[in-house]
């Protein structure tokens, strides 16, 4: 998506940084316990990623959510996210897990999202088209088509 980026995410940077001073002096005061502690909590966090996604335009983060569904569906599930703003969607039934993926990223003011679809090949998911965008008014009937 040429409208997402991944950017530093400022508050957990800043967190981490206050643990690890924490945690520094904890072991310059004898309290090793509570610094080796504290140094576990700072590499945990550094594990949970120390960036996040935004949509630029309006600087929100931005959630992924995934849905399967059998990729011999993948034409119907194509029209049926295009038919979204139509209001004549029929509904698609996913699954815990298949050989066809959708892919959904919405923004978390809801102003910003985008729908990708992919099929199984061996070893990893190959998109299939382009992907389809919506904005504003859009994304809230997508959020209500897949009852987010």
């Amino acid at each position: 998506m040429e409208n997402i980026e991944k950017k530093l995410n400022i508050k957990l940077v800043t967190l981490l940084v206050i643990i690890i001073l924490l945690a520094l002096f904890s072991f310059f005061t004898n309290y090793v316990k509570v610094g080796v502690v504290l140094s576990l909590v700072a590499v945990s966090l550094l594990f949970c990623g120390v960036k996040k996604e935004v949509y630029t335009e309006t600087g929100s983060p931005v959630k992924r959510l995934t849905f399967y569904f059998e990729s011999s569906n993948l034409n119907t599930v194509e029209r049926s996210i295009k038919a979204i703003l139509k209001g004549e969607a029929p509904k698609v039934e996913f699954l815990p897990a298949s050989n066809g993926r959708m892919d959904v990223f919405i923004t978390k003011d809801r102003k910003y999202a985008a729908v990708t679809l992919s099929r199984y090949v061996p070893h990893r998911y190959e998109p299939v088209g382009e992907a389809i965008k919506f904005k504003n008014h859009e994304v809230k009937a997508l959020c209500n088509y897949l009852q987010l």
